[in-house]
């Protein structure tokens, strides 16, 4: 078992290794919500497209998807991964320096779902062009901190768990 100092020490000397850990675990959670939220859509009879065109709304406004049309899904999908990425980065960043998230990945992953969930719905979308929160309603918010749990907050704490271990 490393310490802290070990763990500090793996993680200052190789930004490669520390990058590596955000990419591989931001996209993983960005491919799982994509998957998720792509054939949610299509099987509710929907277009495939429909919910990266909602993310690129909320960023270039609803006017500009509709002229940009299918083709403004692309920067939809590539403002999702990236949003899970830096959420990746910010867990990281976390988990290098406080070793309780690595050795307690589970409930990390519950909690770290749960703050990602409020900082989206709660300060990001007001913020944005959207102006006001996504997910409303006791059962809007309940589906959506649970797929925030499930599909970012778990997936980026366990494989950044995993990978700060390896060395271990």
């Amino acid at each position: 078992m490393s310490t802290k100092a070990d763990l500090s020490q793996r993680v200052r000397g190789g930004g490669r290794p520390g990058l590596l850990t955000i990419l591989i675990a931001g996209g993983a959670a960005g491919a799982i919500d994509f998957i998720y939220a792509t054939t949610e859509t299509v099987l509710a009879g929907g277009a495939a497209l429909r919910p990266w065109k909602g993310v690129a709304a909320a960023l270039f406004g609803v006017s500009a998807v509709i002229e940009g049309g299918d083709a403004i899904a692309v920067a939809g999908i590539a403002l999702h991964f990236l949003i899970t990425i830096v959420a990746a980065g910010f867990y990281f960043a976390a988990a290098s320096r406080a070793r309780g998230l690595v050795d307690h990945p589970w409930p990390a992953g519950v909690v770290f779902g749960i703050l990602f969930f409020l900082a989206m719905n709660y300060v990001i979308l007001p913020l944005s062009v959207m102006g006001h929160p996504l997910y409303v309603g006791p059962k809007g918010i309940f589906d959506a901190v649970i797929s925030h749990v499930l599909m970012i907050g778990l997936p980026i704490s366990l494989l950044t768990a995993m990978r700060l271990r390896g060395a271990d």
